[in-house]
């Protein structure tokens, strides 16, 4: 896929029509190309995972709220008399977002120089 093939695939998952957005998202195109890279530690990614660095980063987008002005907030707590709600949720890491589609990366890691920890 080419880069642009790979631009209109995301804006298409995000619902974005406009081209406002296009620097972000080839940045995190590529953000998402070097998590599967880095993971698989391979330097050519294969044919087989072209299909998914659109979807990894439509994930980023949205987990990270970027292209807003504002960083995404959560709500840490709610007080309405005797009553009160806390919550965090915090936002999900690259790593979290690539779990996802670890059954699809898998086949494709690379074994070589891995350390005695990694391989248990």
């Amino acid at each position: 896929m080419t880069a642009e093939d790979n631009l209109a695939t995301v804006k298409m998952l995000l619902g974005i029509t406009d081209g406002t957005k296009d620097g972000v998202l080839m940045y995190l195109l590529g953000d998402a190309e070097n998590l599967v890279l880095g993971h698989c530690r391979i330097d050519i990614l294969p044919r087989q995972l072209e299909s998914i660095i659109p979807a990894i980063a439509a994930d980023l987008y949205r987990a990270n709220g970027y292209g807003a002005e504002e960083s995404p907030s959560d709500v840490k707590s709610v007080s309405e008399g005797q009553r009160a709600v806390s919550f965090d949720v915090s936002r999900p890491s690259h790593e979290t977002i690539l779990k996802n589609y670890y059954k699809r990366i898998r086949p494709f890691v690379s074994r070589k120089g891995r350390v005695p920890s990694e391989l248990g």
